[in-house]
């Protein structure tokens, strides 16, 4: 009988031994096989690479003020340095003044003249009749310049005075700053070039005189018919030679003053290249000196209306 219960048994676990051997070892979960495969087909070199985090700057307003106070001092600069040029400039107007009596003289004698008109001054070439007119225009020209040196000098020294009194540090002075900003803009800069333009006039019209009086000089030396056609018109007692003499004078005299006239305006003209862009500049950071301080302003709102 225990033969037999034995037996059974055996026959019994037979079957289980079986099984366990055919049972197929555990897969992965379709989703995690997926994942595994992506990540060993990717190669180093493939993987997106993020660009490098970049600490962002940040303009103050005390920047800020600091760049238009070191722009409005540099233009100071540049203006204290054409105080010696602008007396020179009127040292020559009022020296051109007195003589363009004489030129005036010798275009008006020299009208009369057969065969002079050719050496009348631009833009009167070749019309006697218009000789005067040069003269007048000359004058003219002369005293407008005169009052646009008075007029730059005036407003040069406005912002020389305003940059003075911000003393060596601009912090609390936004006022002052944008009031100067203002004032070169607006007025500064446009006495600046208005000069520019009427001594450029006066270089043109003086470089016109000068050929003229070289040209009468030729003409003298080629013949006497001017002076027995203006001798009752030249109200000098002195020989010809005398007058001739006289008139060489005059051509060293404006020669050399011309000169030294052109020289400097070309300074001036340096100085007004460069400070033009300064003054640009200025007017951008007041621009955006108010958008900083709107953006600024919404902040506090915000805060109220939350």
């Amino acid at each position: 009988m225990v033969r037999i219960v034995l037996i059974s048994l055996a026959a019994l676990l037979v079957p289980y031994a079986g099984w366990s051997s055919e049972i197929p070892a555990q897969q992965p979960v379709s989703g995690q096989s997926v994942a595994v495969q992506a990540e060993q087909s990717v190669s180093p070199q493939e993987l997106p690479v993020s660009p490098p985090v970049v600490p962002l700057k940040i303009l103050t307003m005390d920047e800020l003020n600091a760049k238009r106070y070191q722009r409005l001092r540099d233009i100071s600069r540049d203006l204290e340095g054409q105080q010696a040029t602008m007396a020179d400039f009127d040292g020559y107007l009022k020296w051109m003044g007195g003589a363009l009596a004489s030129y005036g003289k010798y275009v008006e004698a020299g009208s009369f003249a057969a065969g002079f008109a050719k050496y009348l001054p631009v833009p009167y070439a070749g019309q006697a009749g218009q000789a005067t007119k040069f003269i007048s225009h000359f004058a003219l020209s002369l005293s407008s310049t005169s009052a646009a040196v008075k007029s730059y000098l005036a407003s040069s020294q406005y912002l020389i005075a305003g940059v003075e009194a911000l003393g060596p540090s601009p912090i609390g002075k936004e006022h002052e700053l944008s009031q100067l900003t203002f004032y070169a803009d607006q007025q500064l800069s446009r006495s600046m070039v208005e000069l520019q333009e009427r001594l450029s006039t006066v270089s043109d019209l003086s470089g016109s005189a000068l050929s003229f009086l070289l040209g009468l000089q030729q003409y003298l030396g080629s013949t006497d018919e001017y002076w027995q056609k203006t001798k009752s018109l030249v109200s000098r007692k002195e020989a010809d030679k005398a007058e001739k003499g006289a008139l060489a004078g005059s051509i060293d005299g404006l020669k050399a003053r011309a000169q030294s006239f052109n020289d400097k305006l070309k300074q001036y003209d340096a100085m007004v290249g460069s400070a033009m862009p300064r003054i640009a500049s200025l007017v951008a950071y007041d621009e955006l000196r108010q958008e900083m301080e709107a953006k600024t302003a919404v902040v506090p709102a915000l805060v109220r209306g939350i």
